[in-house]
């Protein structure tokens, strides 16, 4: 038995571990199979997660042009009632001279009248006074039935001098007839110029509503949303100065370099005149010298004048003679947001700075050159997509936004040259917004940013 039990044992050796080979694969299987279901598990939710981003990302773009297009409507009613209100206040104005005029053209029909009413009682007066004296009389039986020569000399002299005050009293009559006459004509104008401006201002003031309500209603379906919009007007406003800075950097840039290149012509032409004068000493130390052997002097030489610095062409400076009759660069157009600080629609403590006007156009409408001018710069800042400056001597005019171009830095334009089309911006309704500016640079030390409205007709 002790045999039987010494051989058992490696048999019960050789089960265990067989069996434990088998409990380590199932193991080592149950493992990969466990491996492979977190990493399935872990792809997923990677997915997942991508997936919420890109949602969360097409939602704060898709929030964003809600909000840009929104605002875009709220800088154009704004930039609406502001002009109606001004058109308002000329035709109230023009309404309150109509009515002083009025009455001052009544006050005058009432004296013109109440002349003429006396006028006309005094000389019945007269006339039925005179009648009475001679009854059924006529002129020349008054005059023969004077006692004497004289009395009918004084008689004809009198009835001569009634006809003459008679002729004037009719004269005076009609006259004063005529003016009221022209005074009730003036009048009846007055009154239509009055209530066709009144029906203007009746119309101006509906519209100014209907742009108020549409206001309120545009405010009210962005209350709650106040973040994410202080949000887009500090990207606008970096949009905003960035572009302030890059202008004024090409502008100082274009400065600097004609500073230089009038430096060096200055150089020039002194380096040209001392040679010119080296020359002249020369030939006359010459001549002196022929002079002295006795030889004939020759014939002088007049010099041709150099063409100096100040002779060069220079950029045209009559852009400031044309201020108030440039064409607008597109048509048609509504200025959607005006020249300087302005408002904002919807923060009343918050001011925008505008260094130009934005003018809304035609989907893509073309961009026209104001003036003759050089192209100095073509840009691509952020927000605004292709930014053109255009220089015409001391001025600068700048057109932002610009979707296609059709010249290139350097080129030579002419009044009414198409620069390029307004980008379309096909996340707010095809809408197309042209940024216009204009900036002085007579001073390199302080450019000045004009009012383009007060260039512009």
């Amino acid at each position: 038995m002790c045999g039987n039990r010494s051989g058992s044992n490696p048999i019960m050796k050789k089960v265990l571990i067989i069996f434990g080979v088998i409990l380590l694969c199932l193991a080592s299987v149950s493992d990969v199979d466990a491996k492979q279901r977190s990493s399935k598990s872990v792809r997923k939710q990677q997915q997942l997660t991508e997936q919420k981003i890109k949602k969360t990302d097409r939602q704060i773009k898709e929030n964003e042009r809600q909000l840009k297009t929104k605002l875009n409507d709220l800088n154009r009613l704004q930039a609406e009632s502001q002009s109606r209100t001004a058109t308002i206040a000329r035709l109230q104005l023009s309404i309150d001279s109509i009515e002083i005029a009025t009455q001052a053209t009544r006050d005058s029909i009432a004296v013109l009248d109440s002349n003429l009413t006396n006028l006309k009682i005094v000389f019945a007066d007269v006339l039925r006074n005179s009648r009475r004296s001679r009854t059924s009389m006529t002129n020349l039986a008054f005059i023969f039935s004077s006692n004497s020569f004289t009395q009918a000399f004084r008689r004809a002299n009198a009835l001569k001098q009634f006809s003459k005050w008679r002729e004037r009293k009719v004269d005076q009559i009609n006259e004063v007839k005529a003016q009221l006459d022209e005074r009730e004509r003036y009048l009846d104008t007055l009154m239509v110029q009055n209530r066709t401006l009144v029906q203007r201002l009746a119309m101006q003031q509906n519209q100014l509503a209907q742009r108020k309500s549409e206001t309120d209603k545009i405010i009210s379906s962005l209350k709650g949303k106040n973040k994410d919009l202080k949000k887009l007007l500090r990207k606008q406003q970096k949009q905003a100065a960035d572009l302030d800075r890059e202008l004024e950097r090409i502008i100082q840039e274009e400065q600097r370099r004609a500073e230089e290149e009038r430096r060096k012509a200055e150089q020039r032409r002194r380096a040209e005149e001392e040679r010119r004068k080296a020359e002249e000493a020369k030939k006359k130390a010459q001549s002196d010298d022929k002079a002295k052997k006795g030889s004939p002097a020759p014939e002088k030489v007049v010099p041709k004048p150099d063409k100096k610095a100040s002779d060069t062409p220079k950029l045209s400076s009559d852009f400031a003679a044309n201020k108030g009759r440039l064409s607008y660069p597109v048509n048609p157009h509504k200025i959607v947001k005006r020249f300087g600080r302005q408002q904002h629609p919807l923060h009343k403590n918050v001011m925008t700075d505008n260094a130009g006007i934005d003018m809304e156009t035609m989907s893509g409408a073309q961009v026209a050159c104001v003036f003759d001018g050089e192209v100095s710069a073509i840009i691509c800042p952020d927000g605004y997509n292709n930014v053109v400056l255009v220089r015409h001597g001391n001025y600068l005019t700048v057109y932002a936004n610009l979707g296609t171009l059709s010249v290139r830095r350097g080129d030579k334009v002419r009044t009414g040259q198409t620069l390029g089309t307004v980008f379309v911006d096909t996340s707010d309704n095809n809408r197309s917004i042209l940024h216009f500016e204009i900036r002085n640079a007579a001073n390199a030390k302080s450019i000045t940013k004009e009012n383009p409205e007060s260039w512009l007709r």
